[in-house]
């Protein structure tokens, strides 16, 4: 069983015998989302994980890694960087719970950039695109005109053919 499937049992453990539907509203999410949280299909963001963790008073370094007490005991404060994610700042980030969100977020950020970098890159291909497609329109008409000029030259080649006859 890999991480993510392992953060999923915790999530679906904590969620106990609430409806998927009832916890997804309590955490701000989608019904579909928790589930896929759950198989370990997709990997939660850093807010729903601590709103799992406020919800139900369970500890940030047990959800996140399995380690430690199941129950949140509260400890020293030490304030994560706000710029990581809204809400994150308000939330102890200790140990070795505060460094998982740290590389999660570091994650989150890596994946955020890229995504960016792909968005130009399509941006630029479509404008290309756009303008090819332009060029071949006019490209079409100009041979669309042509053709229909020599269409009626040899139709009027013909009729002269014809008259002769």
């Amino acid at each position: 069983m890999d991480a993510m499937q392992d953060l999923g049992e915790r999530i679906r453990r904590v969620r106990g015998y609430t409806s998927q539907e009832a916890f997804a509203r309590q955490l701000g999410i989608s019904k579909g989302a928790l589930g896929c949280y759950e198989r370990g299909v997709n990997c939660p963001n850093v807010e729903v994980i601590l709103n799992i963790s406020r919800l139900r008073h369970v500890s940030l370094e047990w959800l996140m890694t399995g380690k430690g007490d199941m129950a949140d005991a509260p400890g020293p404060e030490e304030p994560a960087p706000a710029s990581c994610a809204p809400g994150l700042a308000a939330q102890p980030a200790g140990g070795e719970a505060g460094e998982l969100l740290r590389r999660h977020c570091a994650w989150l950020q890596q994946r955020l950039d890229a995504m960016e970098e792909e968005r130009r890159d399509l941006s630029r291909e479509n404008r290309l695109l756009w303008q090819r497609t332009a060029d071949l329109g006019q490209r079409l008409a100009r041979l669309e005109q042509a053709g229909g000029e020599e269409d009626g030259a040899a139709a009027q080649d013909g009729a002269a053919s014809s008259r002769k006859m």
